[in-house]
């Protein structure tokens, strides 16, 4: 082949050499980048994954912090063994609240350590308690609804209270049970903590308050402060009972209790009230 115009067939080539040279590099660049982007959404997942796991650790130390707390709920010190030796004998016919529970049904009911719960028994009318508290709590509705009336009169009265337990599984009862046995011993274990499947606390009934005056915790001492004060003379207003009173060991088998509150009705936590009587002697029963 012949070129008639070297001149121009010489540039004609170079500007093709230099098209694509051009598009080359833009390739390299466009590889580059996209090279850089995976790279970066890598980067992003593997950022997401360690957040992700940093939460759960969070969560299950959250957890492991709440079952420590909850084992290790009575603070009290085990009054001494003057006024009574406890009663660990469990009536073996004790009556038994129905499996199912819903509505009012059981709101009365006597448990304590002649009258049991069935290991299995949850209520089925449980919610959780949207009241200031040192954890997460349940209680049946009906109870958390008076909770919430009782804890707003507080607030009113410039007093304010804390939930620290309400709800517990039987599980959880014979756990805590458990630790105070290895804290008190038998004797200690059985004056300020109820064996599984005779606790309140499984009936969905039963809440211990605390205050930031009392560090949040439970004491005896609360008694006299101006919250447990306010509660001893308000609580049966909202159906309220302090279930376990002072100087009534001999009868209840506890030890004084001035956070623990059992819900038993406006009606009957008045009478109660005004009586001064335990649920106990109100009822008649052991």
């Amino acid at each position: 082949m012949k070129i008639k115009n070297k001149k121009r067939f010489a540039i004609s080539i170079g500007s093709l050499m230099v098209l694509i040279i051009i598009i080359i590099v833009m390739a390299i660049i466009g590889i580059n980048n996209q090279a850089k982007t995976i790279q970066a959404s890598k980067e992003a997942q593997k950022a997401q994954v360690t957040e992700s796991q940093k939460k759960t650790v969070e969560a299950d130390a959250k957890n492991t912090k709440t079952q420590t707390s909850t084992v290790a709920e009575a603070t009290v010190t085990p009054a001494e063994s003057k006024t009574k030796e406890p009663d660990t004998a469990v009536t073996t016919e004790a009556p038994k609240i129905n499996d199912s529970v819903s509505s009012n049904e059981g709101i009365t009911q006597v448990v304590n350590k002649n009258h049991s719960i069935s290991a299995d028994f949850v209520p089925d009318d449980l919610v959780s308690v949207d009241l200031p508290s040192t954890r997460d709590t349940q209680l049946r509705g009906v109870a958390a609804t008076a909770l919430t009336g009782l804890f707003k009169a507080a607030s009113t009265a410039g007093l304010e209270l804390y939930c620290c337990s309400g709800y517990r599984t039987y599980e959880t009862q014979a756990g805590l049970y458990d630790w105070n046995v290895q804290t008190y011993g038998v004797e200690g274990a059985e004056l300020v903590s109820a064996r599984p499947g005779m606790s309140e606390h499984q009936m969905g009934l039963a809440m211990d308050v605390t205050s930031a005056s009392a560090g949040f915790d439970l004491l005896e001492s609360f008694g006299s402060m101006p919250e447990g004060q306010f509660i001893k003379d308000n609580a049966y207003k909202y159906g309220f009972i302090v279930r376990y009173p002072q100087g009534k060991t001999d009868i209840t088998g506890y030890a004084y209790e001035p956070w623990h509150l059992r819900y038993v009705g406006v009606d009957v936590a008045t009478d109660i009230y005004n009586s001064g009587k335990t649920m106990e002697e109100y009822y008649g029963v052991n």
